[in-house]
C-alpha cells in the first residue's frame, strides 16, 4: 500500500524492493488513502488534523483482510504505520485483527516511531 501523499507508481518501487528483501512475492497492489470525509469521527493524530476515513470502512482495507482471510495473501507490507492509520486505537485494533484472527504479518518499510519511557 502506497504512501497517501504519493501516486501509486512512486512508491510500487519501494515496495517491491522492500518485499523481496524479506523473500515475499507481491500478489495483489493495493492503494488505499485514509481519505478525508465528513463525520463527527476524529482520530487521535490523523494526518493534517483532517478528519479521516476508518481503516475497516476503507475499500483498499476491506480488500486486504479479504485476500488475507480468503487464504490468497499472508500479510501486507506498508510504507509506514499511517498508511494504515494515524490514530492509535485504529492502527493497533487492525494489526490486532490481522494478526489474531488471522496469524497475517503487517510489515512497515518505515518502522514505527519508539516509545519515549515514561
Amino acid at each position: 500500500m502506497p504512501s497517501p501523499g504519493a501516486s501509486p507508481r512512486e512508491d510500487w518501487s519501494t515496495l517491491q524492493a522492500e518485499a523481496e528483501e524479506q523473500g515475499c512475492v507481491i500478489g495483489a497492489r493495493l492503494h488505499d488513502v485514509a481519505v478525508p470525509l465528513s463525520t463527527t469521527y476524529i482520530p487521535n493524530q490523523c494526518a493534517g488534523r483532517a478528519v479521516c476515513t476508518p481503516p475497516w470502512q476503507r475499500p483498499g482495507w476491506g480488500e486486504v483482510e479479504r485476500l488475507i482471510g480468503d487464504g490468497f495473501a499472508d500479510g501486507v507490507i506498508v510504507l509506514d504505520r499511517h498508511n494504515i492509520s494515524s490514530d492509535d486505537n485504529e492502527y493497533h485494533t487492525v494489526i490486532k485483527e490481522l494478526g489474531e484472527r488471522y496469524q497475517a504479518f503487517v510489515h512497515l518499510v518505515i518502522p514505527e516511531e519508539p516509545t519515549a519511557p515514561t
